[in-house]
């Protein structure tokens, strides 16, 4: 009994989490709004095919974050079954389009790769390793419904990176170069993610599922100012750049 009181009292501060989730649909809107709703992705090259499927993905995804949260507030359990047994379609889908997105990038680079693209290029292979972690950890931990919303909100997480990378490069005064974005990016993501940790703390969870997304998200803008620098990490975008 006690125990499903305190999973119960783990799950309350998340009850209306859906609310949060859609808040992101506007926020991705504009982030994107002067990149691939020109037609254009991050880098300004022209948005291809691919590029719009893995697009239509990750719009999957928020849906059926928003999904799976209102039918839990709403206490639909069995379709909520339902939708999440689909992300296991989805989610590997997803890694896998963000990889290939990456890959065509590098090969739509003029003949060499610049180290400044094989540098930005550290942050989509640290999403694509950040979601497939969070994810398969909220998978791993199905059934224990504390950690597995908290891991399905780190997902929200792992992507937000692009979100708010564009927010604040496209639309914030002030910030007119990548190094001071990805400064500003690590820092507001961190102090959410210390938030909810210092939240579960409070609420006797003091191994917050959080600290996950938030280590990797902070490897990931770590590697951007260190070993994405390196000539080791170019020859691996050149490599990358070359497989079929």
């Amino acid at each position: 009994m006690a125990t499903a009181e305190a999973t119960r009292s783990s799950l309350i501060p998340f009850r209306n989490v859906y609310v949060y989730f859609v808040l992101l649909v506007p926020a991705t809107v504009i982030a994107f709004s002067k990149s691939y709703f020109a037609g254009e992705t991050f880098s300004g090259r022209p948005a291809t095919v691919l590029v719009h499927v893995h697009t239509a993905l990750m719009t999957l995804w928020l849906l059926m974050l928003i999904t799976q949260a209102w039918l839990i507030r709403t206490k639909r359990f069995r379709p909520h079954r339902w939708v999440g047994r689909s992300s296991f379609i989805a989610a590997p889908v997803i890694v896998l389009s963000a990889l290939a997105v990456q890959h065509e990038q590098f090969n739509h680079s003029a003949e060499v790769i610049s180290p400044e693209d094989a540098r930005i290029a550290v942050f989509a292979f640290g999403q694509a390793l950040a979601f497939a972690v969070t994810w398969g950890l909220a998978i791993v931990y199905r059934r224990q419904a504390s950690l597995h919303l908290r891991f399905m909100i780190s997902t929200a997480f792992a992507i937000s990176t692009a979100i708010l990378f564009r927010i604040l490069l496209s639309w914030v005064p002030g910030f007119d170069s990548i190094e001071s974005v990805a400064a500003a990016n690590w820092l507001l993501l961190t102090l959410l993610l210390l938030a909810l940790i210092a939240a579960d703390w409070r609420n006797g969870m003091t191994r917050s599922p959080f600290w996950v997304v938030t280590v990797l998200i902070g490897i990931m803008h770590l590697g951007f100012w260190t070993f994405a620098k390196t000539a080791g990490w170019l020859a691996f975008a050149e490599w990358y750049a070359r497989l079929p």
